[in-house]
């Protein structure tokens, strides 16, 4: 199956993508005129529906909500907002934590998981590495990862493609990575190969990145962000796998990726890029 025809099945339809900004809306509306005592003054998508490199078929929407700072408890007001919440027809299961409420809706395309976090708005990485209870700005910082991918992918329209196709392949194997970590290092790898020629060569780059990653070199994120690397203060260290994490400059979101799964990765990386040099692109699906 050729490149093209893969994409098409695997990018998001009129009725998904309209399904799920419906229900980003809707939790705007209901947020916004069915409390007094909660302030928000934005809902936002966040994730990779937020980035638009979700997956057709992919049921699942993160939001955002920023709060006004006015003087009521932060975390007490999840049982405000799942009051307002249980008003929305077709809802179900929800769970409360300390960053976040999660629940499902019924749509006509199917059980939809939401995951909504609270967070009160940051401007930059520098004032989340400043604050004392991170939680309260957890959720916001999707609005920094956002504003990121969205300069990568002025640069590199086919940026969401390449992230959907390795999305597809870590479905398919199971490789121990997650959506946030594809897309910082596809983007990692645009940056090492600007002006190359075609997609295909884009595709082996990618997963060449990932073979060097799990060889030890760090994927830094900063190229877009006009930061340098004085301003990270996580710490690399060569036994463990290193992505600073774009939004939070102390954070190395890859540390818990032991060596069995390291090795994993890079095994069925190797694998990826032989397959290519054949034309060869059934691995990314069975």
């Amino acid at each position: 199956m050729e490149l093209e025809s893969i994409l098409k099945q695997i990018r998001p339809d009129d009725n998904q993508c309209n399904c799920l900004s419906g229900i980003v809306s809707k939790l705007g509306e209901v947020l916004k005129n069915q409390s007094g005592i909660l302030k928000i003054k934005k809902v936002v998508p966040a994730g990779s529906f937020g980035r638009d490199t979700i997956l057709k078929g992919h049921l699942e929407v993160d939001c955002v909500y920023i709060l006004e700072h006015n003087g009521y408890s932060f975390y007490n007001n999840f049982s405000e907002v799942k009051r307002c919440l249980l008003n929305l027809p077709n809802s179900s299961q929800f769970e409360i934590n300390n960053r976040s409420i999660s629940f499902n809706l019924e749509k006509p395309i199917g059980t939809v998981s939401v995951d909504l976090f609270a967070a009160y708005e940051i401007n930059s990485p520098e004032q989340m590495a400043a604050v004392k209870d991170r939680d309260f700005y957890y959720g916001s910082t999707s609005l920094l990862q956002n504003k990121y991918f969205k300069n990568v992918i002025k640069e590199y329209p086919f940026y969401k493609d390449l992230v959907r196709l390795i999305k597809l392949w870590r479905n398919t194997w199971n490789i121990p990575l997650t959506s946030y970590m594809i897309e910082l290092i596809v983007s990692h790898a645009l940056h090492r190969t600007k002006g190359q020629p075609d997609f295909s060569f884009y595709l082996e780059a990618c997963f060449r990145n990932i073979q060097s990653f799990t060889d030890g070199s760090p994927i830094i994120p900063v190229f877009w962000m006009k930061l340098d690397d004085s301003k990270i203060t996580a710490v690399y260290s060569p036994e463990n796998l290193f992505i600073v994490d774009l939004s939070d400059l102390s954070e190395n979101i890859a540390i818990k990726i032991t060596k069995e799964e390291k090795d994993y990765i890079r095994s069925e990386a190797s694998a990826a890029t032989s397959y290519l040099h054949d034309n060869n692109y059934s691995f990314l699906y069975e």
